[in-house]
């Protein structure tokens, strides 16, 4: 099919430069070339590969549902759960009692709640601790030093633990004038944590060392 111009006449291909009519042609036959030379090539040095069709993958059967083991059963032992009990009417009249002596130092106590737990199909037993409700109890210095502090109180509820944390804050100085003990405030500024305890005198003795974890007494 030809191509047409606009106005539809067949479209000319410009004729040659007339230049080009008066130019000499050299003689290829006395051309040197440099560089020029190359092997045959052959077009069937490098055949087409041929396509190969994806295989198809048989599908994978369904895993096997693995069994679902029995839920271990647990076992609680707990110890010294008095603070989280609700008291009788006995445990609230009882409150501790000291000797009439004329220091006594007042703490904080922040009581510790040990939960030994056992699993029955293993044997394997670990603990868990907890804190039960901040309080406020009398207690009479026996020893302290920078390592250890050694107290005696009543305590006849049971309240203070093992791992309990104590922090003293106050004196209590009987005042012959007054009949009544007044609070100075105590010289240390410390967290306890209760080690062992023993009966003692009616009370307990207890042995405690410094403190790792410091609770917010201020509330």
């Amino acid at each position: 099919m030809a191509i047409s111009n606009k106005d539809g006449s067949v479209y000319v291909i410009k004729s040659p430069n007339p230049l080009v009519k008066e130019q000499e042609k050299w003689d290829s036959s006395k051309l040197v070339f440099h560089n020029f030379t190359w092997d045959e090539i052959r077009s069937n040095a490098a055949p087409r590969m041929k396509r190969q069709e994806p295989k198809r993958i048989a599908d994978l059967p369904p895993p096997i549902p693995e069994p679902i083991p029995a839920p271990k059963q647990e076992t609680c032992e707990r110890e010294n759960l008095k603070t989280n009990e609700t008291p009788n009417r006995q445990q609230e009249d009882k409150t501790f009692d000291l000797p009439h002596i004329k220091y006594k130092v007042i703490s904080h106590c922040l009581p510790a709640i040990v939960q030994k737990k056992k699993d029955s199909l293993y044997g394997e037993s670990w603990e868990r601790l907890s804190y039960g409700r901040k309080m406020v109890f009398p207690l009479i210095v026996v020893e302290s030093n920078d390592f250890s502090f050694d107290f005696w109180t009543s305590d006849p509820n049971e309240q203070i633990t093992e791992r309990s944390i104590i922090y003293p804050f106050s004196y209590e100085v009987y005042n012959e004038e007054t009949g009544s003990y007044d609070r100075v405030p105590y010289d240390e500024y410390r967290w306890w944590k209760v080690i062992s305890k023993e009966r003692k005198e009616g009370g307990w003795l207890f042995k405690s060392v410094p403190s790792e974890t410091q609770p917010d007494f201020s509330e």
